[in-house]
């Protein structure tokens, strides 16, 4: 059921282009003023040997570096939280053009020296990226805290050009976020391939994709009539990779007025880049709401939903669809849309396989956007280590003026409320991909239309396709189901077509003002054949 609700935007830094960088920058305008906590440094953690350690403490002893921030945030949380020291005025006052003419010296990117097979840069605090970040470095296998070695603010690190050529940031400033360059398999070339930038948000790519979609490490009262409390990582500790590292691993400690976290994440950089995270919260309070593997994305138009007249480009979009898969053949498929009001989307789970926001289109010439290269934003797929129980997928769906500003969010929110006092351990992997995951083998929607013609009715058409449809007997028919609140499917017809698809074609009846939201699926002899394609439309 979608509703109707306030929101305060998302936003998630990237440095791809000039007009993909604007929509990170644009977005996060509207978060107003984050806060984070003063920095401290690393410590190596004592545990209570009279305590029996439980499953999580088991596993937490095999990475000592995880087990100390996570003493750290543990100890966080039993006090007050304390916001960052003040961003200097001039860098304060920095506009959108004035902060890019700060520039890391990409000279001094960290191990480049060395030819390690990750170095990483840092982003510069100013603008509207206030928040303060401490960055260490581990040495490889470290097994205790107090080997971190904190890298303080260098600013002979950056370039201050123009208009910028004058500052003087205090040596005390810190960094705003770490950006990590690094090679895919059979490639010789560096380049970027993941970033941590604003809050908690973080994107990474695969081979041949461009930054679309964010993950995030918590949302906090996201989706409510009141303004969001947005997390941020306030210290990041790294470990140098060996010469032959495949992965790069990253430890956070997150920190808001309502939680404090430990994280650790491995970075993978393969064929498929994923990311495993690990994390355990502890609450200062019980906020309203908490979205786990939050994930964030920009849909401006598409199927369903018709661009101005003024711009032939026929979409404009970094996902195109909520997935979600909560059994081994219990899959929907949730077409994004873009309306005059903010709406939240409620799919409930007594058990989630996985869920993403995709990037289902590929063909560039649906696009026609040779400079922003949507049809190769990749599609962010969550996978839980073990399936979480008894929740729900939330999908919210933003007004938005511009690409410029992300407006979709996504998120698993359990039932059972969080608690002061009982940490919560979660683990999960993120996969950037260009396709539908493996496991997905029922027929999938591709497309859809909606022609909107006839004032009395709208006429729907949705487009089956996969290699279930390829496989099966031409002499055999598919039936369909549609289900629709707030009107009436008329005229269903189900065909398959020369391009061995199947369509589903029908009237759609409104018996309110107000968006109908539907259900279609195909059935072979009363077995599910198909994902269960949702969409929320106006009339």
């Amino acid at each position: 059921m979608a509703v109707d609700l306030c929101f305060n935007n998302h936003y998630c830094p990237s440095l791809r282009s000039r007009r993909t960088y604007r929509r990170w920058l644009l977005g996060a305008m509207l978060l107003g003023a984050a806060i984070c906590g003063s920095p401290q440094c690393l410590y190596a953690a004592e545990l209570d040997d009279s305590k029996k350690p439980s499953s999580a403490d088991s596993a937490m002893a095999a990475d000592p570096i995880f087990a100390a921030i996570d003493a750290k945030a543990k100890q966080h949380s039993q006090r007050e939280y304390e916001s960052s020291h003040e961003l200097p005025e001039d860098l304060k006052e920095l506009n959108y053009d004035t902060y890019r003419l700060i520039a890391f010296e990409h000279a001094r990117s960290i191990w480049k020296k060395e030819a390690l097979p990750f170095w990483l840069e840092f982003f510069h605090r100013g603008y509207i990226f206030r928040d303060e970040v401490q960055v260490s470095l581990l040495p490889d296998g470290a097994t205790s805290g107090d080997q971190a070695n904190r890298l303080d603010f260098d600013k002979t690190m950056f370039q201050y050009r123009g208009e910028v050529a004058g500052l003087d940031p205090p040596k005390d400033l810190g960094y705003a976020g770490v950006k990590v360059i690094g090679k895919f398999p059979d490639s010789e070339n560096y380049l970027e391939v993941a970033s941590f930038l604003g809050a908690s948000y973080f994107r990474a790519i695969s081979p041949g994709q461009f930054y679309g979609s964010s993950a995030r490490g918590l949302a906090v009262d996201i989706g409510l009539a009141k303004a969001e409390e947005f997390p941020i990582f306030r210290e990041f500790w790294i470990e140098t990779p060996k010469p032959d590292s495949q992965d790069l691993k990253v430890w956070a400690l997150l920190d808001s007025p309502s939680v404090a976290g430990a994280y650790a994440l491995v970075i993978h950089p393969n064929e498929t880049m994923t990311i495993d995270v690990k994390a355990r919260l502890y609450f200062r309070r019980v906020p309203e709401k908490v979205g786990i593997a939050p994930l964030t994305s920009m849909f401006m138009w598409g199927p369903g939903k018709p661009g101005p007249e003024n711009d032939p480009r026929p979409r404009v979009h970094d996902a195109d669809s909520l997935l979600i898969q909560r059994g081994e053949n219990d899959w929907i498929r949730r077409s994004l849309n873009r309306l005059d009001f903010p709406s939240l989307s409620n799919y409930d789970a007594k058990e989630l396989h996985g869920f993403g926001l995709m990037q289902a289109e590929r063909l560039p010439s649906r696009y026609k956007d040779d400079e922003a290269k949507y049809h190769l934003r990749p599609s962010v797929w969550i996978t839980p280590k073990t399936p979480w129980q008894d929740g729900a997928v939330q999908l919210l769906e933003l007004p938005s003026e511009h690409e410029g500003i992300d407006n979709i969010g996504a998120y698993w929110m359990p039932k059972q409320p969080v608690k002061v006092g009982e940490p919560i351990d979660l683990e999960y992997e993120i996969a950037f991909l260009s396709q539908s995951p493996k496991q997905h083998s029922l027929a999938k929607v591709t497309d859809f239309r909606v022609d909107r013609s006839d004032k009395s009715s709208l006429r729907l058409t949705v487009v089956f396709q996969g290699d279930a449809i390829s496989k099966f007997s031409t002499e055999r028919q598919l039936q369909s189901h549609i289900d629709v609140q707030r009107g009436k499917a008329e005229n269903i017809v189900v065909r398959r077509t020369a391009l061995n698809t199947v369509e589903v074609t029908c009237n759609l009846v409104p018996d309110t003002p107000y968006a109908m939201e539907m259900e279609v699926h195909l059935v072979d002899e009363e077995e599910l054949f198909s994902e269960s394609w949702r969409y929320l439309c106006p009339i």
